[in-house]
């Protein structure tokens, strides 16, 4: 559910991507940061946390691979959001 067949985003950059996957010198980045920053922030968010729960699946599995593209693309949705005014960050910690 969560491999991708490139490094970049599972998706091509012209339609909405289920998780943001981003090569550290993916070749398509200005094309799917012009994209994100068309969406509405609520969108963004719901990526965010899809791309989160790639990168929590990831992990688990010590894909570091995929778990670092994952995490480029994490910061990328939180940059564009943050410029936008909003802060896309990952729920507290429930205390056991």
């Amino acid at each position: 559910m969560f491999a991708s067949p490139s490094p970049a985003s599972d998706t091509d950059a012209g339609s909405v991507p289920q998780v943001l996957a981003l090569a550290e010198a993916d070749p398509r980045r200005p094309a799917l940061e012009a994209m994100l920053m068309r969406m509405a922030l609520d969108d963004l968010a719901d990526l965010h946390d899809r791309t989160r729960s790639a990168a929590r699946a990831a992990r688990a599995a010590a894909d570091m691979p995929r778990l670092f593209d994952l995490v480029r693309g994490m910061k990328t949705l939180q940059r564009i959001a943050g410029a936008r005014g909003r802060l896309l960050m990952a729920p507290p910690l429930r205390q056991r």
